[in-house]
């Protein structure tokens, strides 16, 4: 009877198990169609931009830009500036030093093509303190494997805001390095042999820049000095090209009204310390922005005004961090049909000769370092 029992209780968990079924929630369409309305006041003036987007499904993020917007900017002195579409679904508008003084509101009010009319609450320019100490330490760190470290460096910053009643920071990086093709591009075969004299260097060299996407805010309400040493920011090791030759970030310091720091706040809980699915469910994020021709209509984004502060610093040969990526870069042989194997689609085929006299074949990312989506233009704050 023993035995029995204990067979169909194991059956049973069996059965139970069996059962459970990958969730996969159900999104209706209209949460897959909402404007999403970005952009900021920067108190450095000159300027300002905003895009307008529709919302894509998660399972298929992409970027679809709104184009014809009619879109206002206007504060709370009665100056109005109107935007000018630049780019897809991007607008800009230029907006001197002289309207930029703390205690000033700033609103924005975009009419779409399909006849809605978006318009955003107040946000104020509230003034903040220089940008302090920007510098690294190098850590390891645990990898997806928690017994793997990887050495790298760990940046942090300082805030000193004693002489300052601001209480919310957030701080943006924009980083930029340069990385280099293997080759020049010297040799290629296109159902003949050419050689390129003098070789061509011009796609060698290339500079990717990139928004680092984790958000950063602090707030210093609760704190007896208004004060924040160490606050940690991004990382970066040696298995991507970043440290290879040259490696440089922006720091850009946003001091916040309150809204707009909460805001940002609900939006790093849930990128950095979301846990499983039954440890904490994402905050529903709600921005400042409304459809005041259909209410119903949720739109997704936020509008804001930051008091701002940058530094650029410049990193190259951190002995301390190895160096271990790939360039992409693949050198094969000749195969056994030689160049037959080879048609119009696959022209023009890199290749060079090694000091053996063999005949190596290049990809086109051993010669075109735009492949990997970098530019050849460099930076006008790069080093000569």
């Amino acid at each position: 009877m023993r035995l029995i029992n204990s067979i169909s209780v194991f059956f049973l968990l069996l059965l139970a198990l069996s059962c459970v079924k990958p969730f996969s929630p159900k999104i209706e369409s209209d949460m897959e169609n909402k404007y999403v309305v970005s952009g900021k006041i920067s108190s450095l003036g000159g300027w300002q931009e905003v895009s307008v987007s529709m919302s894509s499904p998660i399972n298929e993020p992409e970027y679809t830009p709104v184009n014809g917007c009619q879109i206002r900017i206007s504060d709370n002195n009665g100056n109005s500036f109107s935007m000018d579409e630049t780019n897809n679904g991007v607008y800009r508008v230029r907006i001197g030093q002289e309207n930029l003084i703390a205690g000033s509101a700033f609103k924005i009010e975009v009419n779409t093509p399909d006849g809605m009319l978006i318009e955003s609450t107040y946000d104020t320019l509230i003034q903040g303190p220089s940008i302090d100490s920007v510098y690294y330490h190098i850590e390891d760190v645990a990898s997806a494997d928690p017994t793997v470290l990887i050495r790298g460096m760990q940046f942090y910053v300082d805030l000193d805001a004693q002489a300052y009643d601001s209480r919310y920071y957030k701080w943006d990086i924009l980083e930029t390095w340069e990385y280099h093709a293997a080759h020049p591009a010297e040799n290629y075969y296109d159902g003949g042999f050419h050689q390129i004299i003098p070789p061509d260097y011009s796609n060698k060299i290339c500079w990717m820049t990139k928004l680092v996407k984790n958000v950063y805010t602090v707030s210093t309400n609760n704190l007896i000095q208004n004060t924040y040493q160490q606050y940690p920011l991004h990382f970066v090791d040696g298995h991507t090209s970043r440290l290879g030759i040259q490696y440089s970030i922006l720091v850009t310091q946003q001091t916040l009204s309150e809204e707009a720091y909460n805001y940002w706040e609900k939006v790093r809980i849930n990128n950095t310390e979301q846990g499983g699915l039954y440890e904490k469910q994402p905050i529903a994020i709600k921005g400042n922005l409304k459809n005041v021709t259909n209410p119903e209509k949720e739109v997704l984004g936020y509008f804001y005004v930051a008091s701002e502060s940058s530094k650029r610093l410049f990193y190259s040969n951190i002995s301390e961090v190895e160096l271990d990526f790939t360039d992409f870069c693949n050198e094969e042989g000749l195969g056994r049909k030689g160049w037959q194997e080879f048609n119009p689609r696959d022209y023009p085929v890199y290749y060079y000769v090694n000091q053996q006299r063999v005949i190596r074949i290049l990809n086109n990312e051993c010669v075109d370092c735009r492949i990997l989506g970098g530019t050849t233009t460099k930076p006008h704050f790069w080093p000569i």
